[in-house]
């Protein structure tokens, strides 16, 4: 799935108008005989054209299967890893897109998947994490969504500069199915889904 935006809105012209007189430059002589002398002015308007880009996110990701726990003594994740890439940046030396992530329906910060086809679906909490990590270093870091408050957009996942064309921001969403030790495995087994919504927005330093 790509995401595009044209701006062609913000594509700004850049007005440079120069007078130069180097000591080599051709001139032009006012005498007692001419008293006037003409110089011409001359400028020149770039087209800096249309401001465009490509951000690449994966149509779908998963989980795999979940299994019930023994016991709560340890934790047990389940990781799904993707990359969101810089696939095109057409955009000036000023210029970058920051991308955010949110939930589709779970409340402000937080990230789920829900139980499908169920008169009362059951609903799995998830992280998401903007480093890649796995089961023996997730507890040296922090997931996006325990270390800041989500604006209009969610979190903020990553920003790419004007020159990062086909640079990509891992991501590992992490699942710990402790929560399922209390459940009555009949009650909650099924297909599982959730939304996650990426918005791009351009950015000028």
């Amino acid at each position: 799935m790509r995401t595009r935006k044209n701006l062609a809105a913000l594509t700004a012209v850049v007005l440079a108008a120069t007078l130069v007189m180097p000591v080599t430059a051709a001139t032009n002589t006012i005498t007692e005989m001419t008293v006037d002398g003409n110089t011409e002015i001359t400028a020149n308007i770039e087209d800096a054209g249309e401001v465009s880009y490509i951000i690449s996110i994966p149509q779908a990701v998963s989980f795999g299967a979940l299994t019930q726990p023994d016991s709560k003594d340890t934790d047990h994740y389940v990781f799904c890893d993707f990359n969101v890439t810089a696939t095109e940046l057409n955009l000036k030396s000023n210029q970058g897109v920051t991308v955010y992530v949110k939930d589709s329906a779970a409340p402000a910060g937080t990230f789920y998947i829900t139980q499908k086809n169920a008169a009362n679906p059951f609903s799995i909490f998830y992280d998401v994490y903007d480093t890649p990590v796995n089961a023996g270093n997730i507890n040296r870091y922090e997931a996006i969504n325990d270390t800041a408050e989500p604006g209009t957009y969610g979190f903020h996942l990553c920003t790419f500069l004007y020159d990062a064309v086909g640079k990509s921001q891992p991501v590992t969403l992490a699942l710990n199915q402790n929560v399922l030790c209390d459940q009555i495995i009949s009650d909650i087994a099924g297909d599982y889904s959730g939304t996650m919504v990426f918005h791009t927005a351009l950015f000028e330093r």
